[in-house]
């Protein structure tokens, strides 16, 4: 789309031209005795090009020919040289700076040599030609401005262009917003509910295997089950109050977040503390799990804190699902002492596995998006030194922690592994 693809501008430009070529005639016509006075005759045939240049320039050939034309038998009928030529000017400037690049270009330039065309012939016809020169200098300055139009066109053509690619540059990064808030909902939605209902699924065999033999036992995995489905509940609702809590933000209410998602956080805040809660989940079914934790990562940055978080959580629900046959299970928290700085997560066990020919699950594909999102690297696969029978899995998880090493020496069972113990 040109510049004066719209008719506002050509009007206003079309108001120029006639003011231009109709006072600059009366005036000319005094300095040029010669030439015919100008009658209404004169006057209709220097509104032709304002008119054209209003009507008809979105067809361009049809605009020049009418507006060459029109000046053409001006100066042939004698009427004073000069300003008439203002009329045919702007109608190839219209005609340049609207319609398509190309096409704009090939009328307007033909239009100019039809122009000058018409002007040779008329000082061929008339005894009162103007000086050669004059008639160079008008040609020079016809050149001029045409060229002045089309590096004018050129750059608004570069800089819709321009605005285009931003626009759709935005466009491309708000559906790429999208679609990662999607992917962040969906992996922390997931690891809540399949850790959870893991937990659930196991308690309430136990549950239902000693219901009759011992309902005491029963009534804990009952409790169990209880506790275990009221945190999942608060960890949805901080998933959830998230992507409230922003909603609300974006609306202009910042006061009182808390009340309105129910008392959830506006964003979900695990951290190392909660780690023997996962623990006790994943020994409701019979599975022994040791927890050790450098005492230097409690010290982790909230972001690395809920990354170490959700490898354990979704770590040990594997263990649960797909583990056949596991006793026991090991979760390794430690700092890397040496530089560059990094917290290393392990979590091994002892069971069947899944086949090496199996497809990573949304689970895997999640923690490995995490831990990527850190910059760091995970390795998922049978634990080295097994049976020879598939027996073992192993999950590491190495994430860059710039700036941070523990002291030698420090690595061992943490306060929160034997808050874990006591309170079995």
């Amino acid at each position: 789309m040109g510049p004066l693809d719209r008719r506002r501008p050509r009007a206003f430009l079309a108001v120029v031209l006639t003011v231009v070529s109709v006072l600059g005639s009366l005036g000319a016509a005094h300095g040029q005795p010669a030439a015919r006075p100008l009658d209404l005759a004169a006057l209709a045939l220097l509104l032709v090009s304002p008119v054209v240049l209003v009507l008809l320039v979105p067809r361009p050939v049809l605009a020049v020919a009418a507006s060459v034309g029109a000046v053409g038998v001006f100066l042939v009928a004698g009427y004073p040289w000069g300003p008439a030529l203002a009329g045919p000017v702007g109608v190839l400037v219209g005609v340049l700076l609207s319609g398509p690049v190309e096409r704009a270009r090939r009328v307007a330039w033909a239009g100019a040599v039809l122009l000058a065309g018409t002007v040779v012939a008329a000082a061929a016809l008339r005894p009162d030609t103007p000086p050669r020169a004059t008639l160079l200098g008008g040609t020079a300055w016809t050149v001029v401005v045409l060229l002045v139009a089309g590096a004018f066109r050129d750059r608004s053509a570069r800089i819709a262009e321009a605005r285009a690619a931003e626009r759709a540059t935005r466009a491309e990064r708000e559906r790429t917003a999208v679609a990662d808030e999607r992917l962040r909902i969906a992996r922390e939605v997931h690891d809540v509910l399949a850790h959870s209902l893991s937990a659930i699924t196991v308690q309430a065999g136990v549950g239902l295997h000693l219901l009759d033999r011992d309902p005491d036992q029963a009534r804990s995995a009952l409790t169990a089950i209880r506790a275990t489905s009221t945190e999942a509940l608060d960890e949805v609702r901080a998933v959830l109050g998230v992507v409230r809590g922003d909603r609300d933000r974006e609306d202009g209410h910042d006061g009182d977040d808390a009340s309105r998602t129910g008392g959830a956080p506006l964003a979900p805040t695990w951290d190392l503390a909660a780690l023997p809660r996962l623990v006790r989940q994943a020994e409701g079914g019979g599975l022994a799990v040791t927890l050790d934790v450098d005492p230097a990562a409690h010290g982790l940055p909230d972001r690395l804190a809920g990354v170490v978080y959700r490898v354990v959580q979704e770590s040990l629900t594997n263990v649960r699902r797909h583990a056949h046959g596991a006793t026991r299970a090991t979760v390794r928290v430690e700092v890397r002492s040496r530089p560059p700085g990094a917290v290393v997560v392990t979590v091994s066990d002892d069971g069947a596995g899944a086949p090496s020919s199996s497809a990573p699950g949304y689970g895997l594909r999640g923690m490995r998006e995490r831990v990527e999102s850190v910059g760091g690297t995970l390795d998922a696969g049978p634990a080295p030194g097994g049976t020879g029978t598939g027996r073992g899995f192993l999950v590491r998880a190495v994430c860059p922690w710039p700036g941070r090493t523990s002291a030698p020496g420090t690595t061992g069972r943490s306060g929160v592994a034997d808050e874990s113990r006591e309170t079995q």
